[in-house]
């Protein structure tokens, strides 16, 4: 169920409940295991049998990884692991993109080889599940965790913990099995209205600027030929704001949600808009994400030991980054555009290095905010190929804003979506800023009181300019 629906509300309460009474007791891993299941089975309770069978074959191969006497029998066991888990990933997640595309790249040399793709459907979250277990396997392997987890009831629980299950943080077992071991601690009220906060925020980020832009985003990106230049520039901006609004509100919800019961998660996003570079773009968006693939592809296949290591690593790298989010050539191009732009990006740096040229003081904060404005006006033109359905989408915005028409459209302005936008973009540029400066510590240190108010300000805000259409999470898709 999503966050911002009514039955999870009931959900949340009921857990509430629940939590209160049974955190004391042994019974309360079964109960956070069993509600971890009923919020994934209200999608859809097939998927439960997916989730289920991954978490047991990974739970086997850890085990035997861990009580292995040779190294050979370790190999054979991640192995399995990974094999498993890349194969449900790609029955479910590629096989049609894959089988298409070789369909049509046949067809195109004359053989007809009928239609080989099937009726799958995409289970939520499997992306970020089974990242989720393959971290598991590995870190076992390399020794990163030093023993397995020997109670089936309790690694299930860490796979399934309901408020990172669908869309991340992707949690690794070393930080998030502990602390299900160990069960609800005691904390501080201090940190859990802390954790109140950053849900509070994180719907605010959702509703308040993620659905406000997607009624922008989804009437361009529907009808293109219907918008002119000026209209698709003010689109990929918007949809700049929805994602980080949409995934970044996720991940606070979820990573709030868990502190409140006693559960710490990992950041997942660190004003990525406000980056000087796209290898800083990348160390603030999506953080579990990026951490995941520099940690399990990008250096055990070398890193940047050398010049050309590093080139052919993160082409490989971004391009597998780019797949991970959707089966898509469009996510593809995604990637590589990512990679790319990180490579010219080193380059620049090196032959910045020779110029004798350095800035100082208000000349170096003038040159940090060209650099954040360059980087988030990049960072928003890649996004076009992330939200078009197809490359012919992404060729006729192309088309359109290179026509250059940016005249206004009387009939398309949607000037009370813009507006809400507008409002909600402006507090979260504000927000992010003053964090980005530091503030955030100075505000934590602030009593409960003050901050109570400013909590409330923000849901009144919310009330008044959000969107209560309940658009689902973009990322649930992937």
């Amino acid at each position: 169920m999503s966050f911002t629906s009514l039955n999870f509300l009931l959900f949340i309460t009921v857990f509430s409940a629940g939590f209160m009474a049974l955190a004391r007791t042994r019974a309360f891993t079964p109960f956070l295991l069993v509600a971890s299941y009923v919020f994934y089975g209200y999608w859809d309770y097939r998927f439960c049998a997916l989730l289920a069978l991954s978490t047991f074959i990974d739970f086997y191969c850890g085990l035997k990884i861990a009580d292995a006497s040779d190294r050979q029998t370790r190999k054979l066991y991640l192995f399995l692991s990974i094999g498993t888990n890349l194969g449900m990933l790609f029955f479910f997640k590629y096989y049609n993109f894959f089988a298409d595309s070789a369909e049509i790249a046949l067809a195109s040399l004359g053989i007809d080889v009928g239609r080989r793709t099937l009726d799958i459907l995409l289970p939520v979250g499997i992306s970020f599940y089974t990242f989720q277990n393959l971290s598991y396997g590995i870190d076992l392997y390399t020794g990163e965790v030093k023993q397995p987890e020997r109670s089936l009831m309790r690694y299930a629980t860490f796979v399934a913990f309901f408020p990172q299950l669908v869309a991340g943080p992707i949690v690794r077992a070393r930080d998030l099995l502990p602390q299900i071991q160990q069960g609800p601690r005691d904390i501080p009220f201090e940190q859990r209205f802390a954790g109140l906060e950053k849900v509070i925020w994180g719907y605010f980020l959702k509703i308040g600027l993620a659905d406000n832009a997607a009624v922008v985003v989804d009437a361009r990106f529907n009808q293109p030929e219907f918008f002119n230049a000026l209209q698709h520039v003010i689109g990929l901006f918007c949809f700049s704001l929805q994602i980080y609004g949409d995934f970044a509100g996720y991940s606070l919800i979820a990573i709030g949600l868990a502190q409140i019961f006693g559960y710490t998660m990992c950041q997942n996003f660190a004003r990525p808009y406000f980056a000087t570079g796209m290898s800083d773009f990348w160390r603030r968006w999506h953080i579990s994400l990026s951490t995941w693939f520099r940690d399990y592809v990008y250096v055990p296949m070398g890193g940047s030991r050398t010049r050309w290591l590093r080139i052919r690593n993160v082409v490989i790298t971004m391009l597998i980054s780019g797949l991970w989010h959707g089966a898509n050539w469009t996510f593809v191009l995604w990637g590589a555009l990512h990679g790319g732009l990180m490579l010219v990006e080193d380059g620049l740096r090196r032959l910045a290095a020779l110029s004798p040229v350095r800035l100082s003081g208000p000349m170096l904060a003038a040159g940090r905010l060209v650099m954040i404005g360059v980087v988030f006006i990049v960072v928003t033109l890649t996004w076009l190929p992330f939200r078009a359905d197809s490359l012919q989408t992404v060729w006729t915005i192309l088309g359109i804003i290179a026509h250059g028409d940016f005249g206004l459209q009387q009939g398309n302005l949607q000037a009370s979506s813009l507006l809400r936008v507008a409002v909600a973009g402006l507090i979260v540029l504000m927000v992010d800023a003053l964090t980005e400066r530091g503030a955030g510590q100075r505000y934590a240190g602030t009593n409960v009181v003050a901050r109570s108010m400013v909590c409330s300000a923000l849901i009144l805000v919310m009330l008044l300019f959000g969107s209560f259409a309940n658009h689902a999470f973009i990322y649930f898709q992937f």
